[in-house]
């Protein structure tokens, strides 16, 4: 290492092995001044070496050195000119090969279809997911269709009247007997809008299609309780029977429904889904 006397800058070299890590004291040969030589602390940008990668100059042994006593090449500077070299280098062969490559007189070459890929490509689950969905959602759709076609206020309200004996109007008919057909095809709806953003993994897709299970679990108990209490308001007769065969028709329906669709709203959130549909 490259020494030098504080006082009359008197400079010299002293190998880095005799100097300890917590320094050693020199006297000046020439003003006879002591001071302290301690070791330099290499940093990030110092590169220390015991052969010269220039001259191949080594020191055989611990001592290391940033610029060479033979032929005074800066070890640090050298290195980055080989890898700015290198590095241009490997630029010009992938420039070279992209030239080669470029044939303007002949025409791309056609991607080869794989029908076995594109198939496996359509069964991700996020694709499965959403035309079954969409399948439920034109079955509900054809339903309440059908229902509302078929629907005919008049006749029904004409049955009713024959049957109770007593008045009864088209409201009541339209809210029990034809509401339920227009909440299939609006449910219809809603569910094809659902699968289509899912398909297509829009924005909050993943959000709507848990929303829209959540919904359908809530609302199928729901409908049969309704119904069950319509069963009670009508004047026929009840037995305990039907009641235990009514409580039990909506347990196992909500069960039948819900469990499979919580299951499915709970699979949305695995990586493979997520993954590829966007929140």
């Amino acid at each position: 290492m490259k020494i030098s006397c504080p006082k009359c800058n008197a400079s010299g070299s002293i190998p880095d092995h005799e100097v300890p890590e917590s320094g050693r004291f020199i006297t000046c040969p020439r003003c006879k001044e002591g001071f302290t030589v301690t070791k330099p602390r290499p940093g990030n940008d110092v590169y220390l070496v015991d052969t010269c990668p220039s001259c191949s100059f080594s020191t055989f042994g611990d001592e290391t050195f940033d610029t060479c006593p033979k032929c005074g090449i800066v070890v640090k500077m050298f290195v980055e000119r080989q890898r700015e070299e290198q590095r241009l280098k490997h630029n010009q062969e992938l420039l070279g090969k992209k030239l080669n490559n470029l044939d303007t007189t002949q025409p791309p070459p056609e991607v080869s279809a794989n029908p076995v890929a594109d198939f496996i490509d359509q069964l991700h689950p996020a694709n499965l997911i959403g035309w079954g969905v969409a399948a439920v959602a034109l079955l509900f759709l054809v339903i309440g269709l059908w229902g509302i076609i078929g629907y005919d206020s008049t006749r029904i309200q004409a049955l009713l009247m024959e049957e109770r004996d007593e008045q009864v109007s088209g409201f009541y008919v339209f809210l029990h007997y034809g509401l339920l057909h227009w909440l299939t095809l609006m449910y219809g709806l809603a569910a094809l809008t659902v699968s289509i953003l899912f398909i297509k993994r829009l924005k909050r897709a993943l959000k709507a299609m848990s929303g829209l299970l959540w919904a359908t679990i809530i609302l199928v108990p729901l409908s049969y309780l309704i119904s069950f209490v319509n069963w009670i308001l009508a004047p026929i007769p009840h037995t305990i029977s039907g009641y235990l065969i009514e409580i039990l028709n909506i347990l196992f329906m909500s069960a039948l429904v819900g469990i499979p669709l919580y299951l499915l709203e709970r699979y949305l959130y695995e990586r493979k889904i997520i993954s590829v549909v966007k929140l």
